[in-house]
């Protein structure tokens, strides 16, 4: 396949006027003027950006799809079409929902065969010390049969797992994910900095959607200011923060502080997409079955009828324009925020950036950043 006469991301340049050979599931060569071989399948850029696939670590759903609850191949679909090379749906619920979606969506895929960019599950309510989004009652304790009993049903394609640092046996449970190359999460957390450390000390690596969920340390002692949760998420190297960049979840000011501790390798633009994500503002079914929320144009998503914030509107493309558009980052910057961060998270390190050698993971996309082709491993998922 020859992806031909586009603006290639390719050693952190854009590089006009060149063509991405892919052979066997590998970027095979990025150079000018590449000939087409006799049958070989021709896309043409026409001048657009051919840029690595987007990773979204956070995901629950979009449009008209709940990856939990709807087709899995359908949900693959569409986030191929909003530029998504590879992502990972995102569970809510009780422990016996996570299970019965799991297997139904392996039984679905054939084992993810035909949801080529969805890489496994994240359970993400489980084990949290309290929840977003009004799911109370799917909290439970850790144990090993609830730990097992999940990581059976997904026949171990558990790539995140979310956890709250301050539950009882976390940091057994964060040693048996570091065994089994399970990326473990802190998550909807008020936990003492002394238990995040020893948490981080154990294996975690990854904060789920940094500041949203996290509640600020209580001022004790009027006049001193104190150190919290966020504060020592801020300055430790060892996390990697996922940010959701739609100006509601958290406020620029905050993104812009985050950008400049963390630096560009240590943060991922996450959607935290629901139904309804991508698109146009107006009532749809929710997260839960019975529950409808609202699209908003500039508000993010919210539950009705309390009008609380529940999930967000974003699709991994518009992550990509926001990291541009909103946040003024350079494409180049927006690409390692969307892409190579995510990746290395991930563990997938021919993921994330465009070399030869490197996974056909690509996606074309037009100077405003709308998606016209996508590509994982060397398979069209997408054209427009």
């Amino acid at each position: 396949m020859l992806t031909r006469n586009g603006i290639v991301l390719h050693d952190d340049r854009l590089e006009e006027g060149r063509d991405v050979r892919i052979v066997g599931g590998r970027i095979a060569a990025i150079a000018p003027a590449l000939a087409p071989e006799p049958g070989e399948r021709v896309i043409e850029a026409d001048g657009c950006y051919i840029l690595p696939g987007l990773i979204d670590l956070h995901n629950h759903g979009l449009r008209h799809v709940m990856a939990q609850y709807d087709s899995l191949i359908e949900y693959s679909r569409l986030m191929a079409a909003a530029g998504a090379t590879c992502c990972v749906p995102t569970l809510l619920g009780a422990r016996e929902e996570n299970v019965e979606a799991m297997r139904r969506g392996l039984r679905e895929t054939d084992r993810l065969r035909l949801a080529p960019n969805v890489i496994g599950f994240r359970p993400e309510i489980t084990y949290l010390a309290k929840t977003g989004a009004g799911a109370a009652n799917a909290l439970t304790k850790i144990t090993a049969e609830a730990t097992a009993a999940l990581y059976r049903a997904a026949e171990g394609m558990i790539p995140i797992w979310d956890v709250s640092p301050e539950l009882d046996g976390v940091l057994p449970f964060i040693r048996w994910c570091q065994e089994r190359g399970i990326v473990t999460s802190l998550a909807h957390s008020a936990a003492t900095i002394a238990q995040a450390r020893q948490a981080v000390d154990a294996g975690l690596s990854l904060v789920t959607h940094f500041y949203d969920t996290f509640d600020p340390p209580p001022q004790t002692d009027p006049g001193v200011y104190p150190a919290g949760l966020t504060d020592y998420i801020q300055v430790e190297d060892r996390l990697t923060v996922e940010i959701i960049p739609d100006g509601v979840h958290v406020h620029p000011l905050l993104v812009e502080k985050t950008l400049r501790c963390k630096g560009l390798e240590r943060i991922a633009f996450v959607t935290d997409g629901v139904r309804g994500a991508g698109a146009p503002p107006g009532v749809y079914d929710g997260l839960y079955p019975g529950v409808q929320v609202e699209v908003t144009a500039d508000r993010g998503v919210r539950r009705k009828p309390d009008d609380a914030l529940s999930g967000s509107a974003l699709t991994p493309i518009r992550c990509l324009h926001n990291a541009v558009q909103r946040f003024g980052r350079l494409l180049v910057e927006a690409s390692i925020l969307c892409s190579r961060t995510p990746a290395r998270v991930l563990g997938l390190p021919r993921k994330g950036y465009l070399a030869a050698g490197m996974d056909a993971d690509v996606i074309v996309v037009t100077r405003d950043l709308a998606v016209t082709t996508t590509i994982a491993a060397g398979q069209v998922l997408y054209q427009a």
